[in-house]
């Protein structure tokens, strides 16, 4: 028995995707459902006119083309695959933090690797960086306290959160491998969005409160 087929089904029907997808804030379902509503229009161009429709299945792709690259991003910024796996073991310690919002702070991080012993900070002296230890140790001097810090750890977080000069002498072991990023860097992707801000902020909170409990003498927190 044959059955007739309603070729504006196929618009109606790609329409209806396209409103939906007006209709969610997602970024990622709004363009997964204008890329389907875009199948269903050009399968209409193509298999339905007598002739099939161009310069509208042209259109159409052009358009279906510039959607995937954007998804192909979206995608991209949400997962982890892309990361080397250095970056991915460093994304474990950013807990709280998106893959979106991490990347952002690769871009503007710096991988060290210390051939001698360095100075990372001084005691009352400015500081513009922050700086997380990868492998490797750093050696800390408070006043009368000396003491070690191992990978794990960020060096800096209390000078960036209070915006005054660290309370400590720290410095880098050789072989260490630690990550650097400027002050001012991380403050202007803090002050464009509200979210990674608050990811920031509970990340340093964190660190310090876990060097808080672990600390045998309280002046013994670096910063």
């Amino acid at each position: 028995m044959e059955i007739d087929f309603n070729a504006a089904l196929l618009i109606h029907v790609g329409a209806l995707f396209y409103i939906i997808a007006f209709l969610i804030r997602d970024e990622m379902k709004l363009r997964l459902l204008v890329l389907s509503g875009s199948v269903f229009y050009l399968l209409y161009y193509y298999l339905f006119p007598d002739t099939p429709l161009w310069d509208a299945i042209l259109t159409t792709v052009i358009l279906t083309v510039a959607n995937l690259i954007v998804l192909f991003r979206i995608v991209l910024e949400r997962s982890v695959f892309a990361l080397s796996a250095e970056e991915k073991q460093l994304y474990k310690a950013f807990e709280g933090f998106s893959p979106g919002q991490f990347r952002q702070l690769l871009k503007i991080a710096n991988w060290r690797t210390v051939q001698s012993s360095e100075a990372l900070t001084k005691e009352g002296e400015l500081l513009s960086k922050l700086y997380y230890v990868f492998d490797g140790s750093v050696h800390a001097k408070k006043g009368k306290h000396e003491f070690t810090l191992d990978d794990g750890n960020f060096i800096g977080e209390i000078a960036f959160v209070l915006k005054g000069p660290p309370t400590a002498d720290v410095t880098a072991l050789p072989g260490t491998r630690y990550v650097e990023w400027d002050s001012v860097e991380i403050e202007r992707l803090m002050k464009k969005s509200s979210a990674f801000e608050n990811a920031m902020m509970a990340l340093l909170s964190r660190d310090l409160a876990d060097k808080l409990a672990t600390s045998v003498q309280p002046d013994s927190v670096i910063a």
